[in-house]
């Protein structure tokens, strides 16, 4: 810790909190921009739904293949110097797709985009947990709430971009110029990773793609995989289910997402507060009930309005899960911080990635309602196995006096649970 640190600790971890928040907030207003933007961009590219869908896919392609190169890289260069350049370069993928002639530089162009977003992606959580390293309590959910904030801005932001008629053009132009100013005033305050983050040792041995792949890490992996095909799946498909099985009108169904999005971002904003309060693993089984408690209400009850409640209700208990899954990967690892939620990440992303298209082929095959119900399956999976967040809870850390060597919970990889 330089010495700056260590005479104004308080001030400093203030001030780096807030230059993370400032790269999370600029990565949702990024996405909030473009994901406002995608029916228009395939209008003006003349796609069709199947090479739309194309485009989109080499995205995710794109994060995967970043995953494994944040584990390469890792062995080189910490979490700032990855963020200082791939936050510069990411929001003139913007623009950039905008002027794209055909669906295969689209995708190439979606490809590029999703492997600097991967490694944004990995070392922004990583900076995560160095903060809560430096100011022993959680933050994590406060910085995915500043990302939840940033993607209502970047669509509201287009709303108001096409009522002033701007072209698709000139409005990712302006976009990319206010990602970059935030970027340049939050990369200045970023955090090196302390050497307890990231041993020595550990940085200069030879990183293979075996690396980091532990018992531990693959755990925490599948769980972040089942919250996100449970997040993907209510997300995607609460509209479709408010429309198909309670026939509410189209503007009623498009509020589906937002109350699932509002009440997510909501919880996240005092999600800290409850880990705090709570523990990592008593929060995890709560929130995986409440969100049980919001499938089972918008199933049962055939009411329009009980189904935006349960669909909020879901926003709510799966809000907290993934940043304290993300911090038990950054604070149980016996390995650098970036490499094991890069190897995390690969699977969360699987989740990500086959969530949406599961449900669809479940709502196929049983129908949506019970689809949904199936979810329960793998919330009960997440209840199971939530004794491997434990390494999360800081809580114990926050009590020793500044500069004393963290608790052994914190250093070591976290312990395994068998299913209860």
């Amino acid at each position: 810790m330089s010495s700056v640190q260590e005479t104004h600790p308080v001030k400093d971890v203030r001030r780096q909190r807030i230059a993370i928040s400032g790269i999370f907030l600029m990565v949702g207003i990024m996405l909030g921009s473009w994901f406002a933007r995608v029916p228009q961009l395939r209008i003006e590219l003349g796609l069709n739904f199947a090479e739309l869908g194309m485009v989109l896919l080499a995205q995710t392609v794109g994060v995967l293949v970043a995953m494994q190169l944040a584990g390469q890289l890792s062995n080189h260069l910490d979490s700032r110097a990855v963020i200082r350049v791939t936050s510069l370069v990411l929001p003139w993928f913007l623009p950039l797709m905008a002027v794209m002639p055909n669906a295969i530089t689209a995708g190439l162009g979606m490809l590029t985009w999703g492997v600097i977003a991967g490694l944004l992606d990995v070392s922004m959580n990583a900076q995560g947990v160095e903060v809560e390293r430096r100011a022993r309590r959680s933050v994590l959910n406060s910085l995915h709430a500043v990302w939840g904030i940033g993607a209502l801005l970047g669509s509201g932001g287009t709303v108001l971009a096409v009522r002033a008629e701007w072209s698709l053009s000139s409005h990712f132009w302006a976009v990319s110029v206010l990602l970059v100013v935030i970027a340049l005033f939050s990369g200045r305050w970023l955090l090196t990773e302390s050497p307890a983050a990231s041993p020595p040792s550990k940085r200069t041995a030879k990183v293979g793609f075996l690396s980091g792949w532990t018992r531990a890490v693959i755990v925490l992996g599948g769980l972040g995989a089942a919250v996100a095909l449970c997040e993907g799946a209510v997300s995607s498909w609460g509209g479709v289910f408010l429309s198909e099985q309670r026939g509410a009108a189209a503007n009623v169904a498009s509020l589906g997402y937002f109350a699932f999005i509002v009440a997510q971002t909501g919880t996240r904003l005092v999600g800290d507060r409850l880990h705090r309060r709570f523990g990592a693993v008593a929060l995890v089984r709560w929130s995986m009930a409440m969100t049980g408690a919001g499938v089972l209400v918008a199933v049962a009850v055939p009411s329009v309005w009980f189904g935006l409640t349960g669909l909020a209700m879901a926003g709510c208990g799966l809000a907290v899960a993934i940043p304290i899954i993300s911090s038990a990967v950054g604070h149980g690892t016996k390995s650098n911080t970036s490499l094991a939620i890069a190897r995390y990440s690969t699977l969360h992303n699987a989740g990500v990635l086959s969530g949406p298209a599961i449900f669809g082929w479940l709502a196929q095959t049983f129908g949506i309602s019970t689809a949904l119900t199936l979810l329960l399956v793998p919330l009960g999976v997440i209840i199971a196995f939530a004794a491997a967040t434990a390494p999360a809870s800081v809580r114990a850390a926050a009590a020793q006096p500044t500069g004393q060597a963290p608790t052994t919970e914190n250093e070591t990889e976290p312990v395994v649970p068998r299913a209860a």
